[in-house]
């Protein structure tokens, strides 16, 4: 199976980890992620402006070349790309004038491909048309978790984790439809299908701070840490998450918990796609766990996982 895929610009560099395993256990499922040539940053944040729509031409230009390579689906793995790129879409289909309106704006990227000879014409508008798929909807849709399950080699057994949802993947909740918004199970049952625990806990879809960890940084670590200790007294070992900015807050803050947090304890957080890479069998030197600051290898020691 191959399907187009779209990396953004945090995987690139200090998220690798995330792209690394997720490319590595996308191969030991039999799916092959063919990452767009020519692809920009989609902007990062939605624009919410009804007026300044100029901000729309960053996505709207990585939906319509994948519908100019004769695709329909595009799978992306940051929160913060899906979350702009789906939101993008649907006001693409649903909003005529800004649909029309985009169109006429990059026509001159058209006339820029047909000259290249890149095979694309002039004239040839989105409507909409592509599905945007976070990595874990293709691996619920386009996989299906009993095939995962079966391609398990190493099983996470006695490994109690919480899956952290945040906000991008979730809200809006009309736009984004991508799981129950207040009792989301998808990373859940991607866990119990890798032979690991899932442990629920009340603020798995709180948000971590985001970009208050930039304006109001004590206000984001209030938040990574009530989210970090409140995963531990439910009785989890780690945190999963999907998203970039999460698992700055949550991860890479935690060097800075000590000090303002009296008798924190540092915990594992992993990617999602790690997880799922070390229970195919991929080497576990390769996930990136060294570029943690909770080291987990200690806690996967334990559970003789590595």
């Amino acid at each position: 199976m191959k399907l187009p895929y779209y990396p953004g610009c945090t995987l690139k560099d200090r998220t690798s980890q995330l792209e690394v395993t997720a490319l590595a256990a996308a191969e030991k499922l039999g799916v092959q992620l063919e990452e767009m040539p020519n692809w920009t940053c989609c902007g990062a944040v939605y624009p919410v402006s009804e007026t300044k729509i100029v901000n729309l031409v960053a996505p709207f230009r990585i939906l319509k070349e994948v519908q100019e390579t004769g695709n329909d689906k595009l799978v992306t793995i940051c929160d913060f790309c899906y979350n702009v790129l789906k939101r993008a879409n649907l006001t693409i289909r649903e909003d005529p004038v800004k649909r029309r309106r985009m169109n006429d704006f990059l026509r001159d990227d058209d006339r820029r491909w047909a000259a290249s000879g890149r095979g694309v014409g002039e004239g040839r508008e989105y409507d909409g048309g592509v599905t945007v798929l976070h990595y874990l909807e293709m691996l619920r849709g386009e996989v299906g978790f009993e095939p995962i399950a079966a391609a398990v080699s190493k099983p996470l057994r006695d490994l109690k984790v919480a899956p952290y949802y945040g906000c991008n993947l979730l809200r809006p909740p009309a736009e984004m439809k991508f799981d129950d918004a207040e009792n989301p199970r998808i990373m859940d049952d991607l866990l119990g299908h890798l032979g690991a625990q899932a442990v629920e806990f009340p603020y798995r879809i709180e948000c971590c701070g985001s970009f208050l960890s930039l304006s109001s940084p004590q206000a984001a670590r209030r938040l990574g840490h009530t989210i970090l200790e409140s995963a531990r007294k439910n009785g989890a070992d780690a945190i999963m998450l999907s998203c970039p900015m999460c698992f700055y807050n949550l991860e890479q803050k935690q060097r800075e918990f000590g000090k303002h947090f009296p008798g924190f304890r540092s915990m594992p957080v992993f990617f999602f796609t790690q997880l799922l890479a070390l229970s195919l069998g991929v080497d576990p030197t390769s996930l990136g766990f060294e570029r943690h600051f909770a080291d987990p290898i200690p806690l996967l020691k334990e559970r003789q996982l590595v």
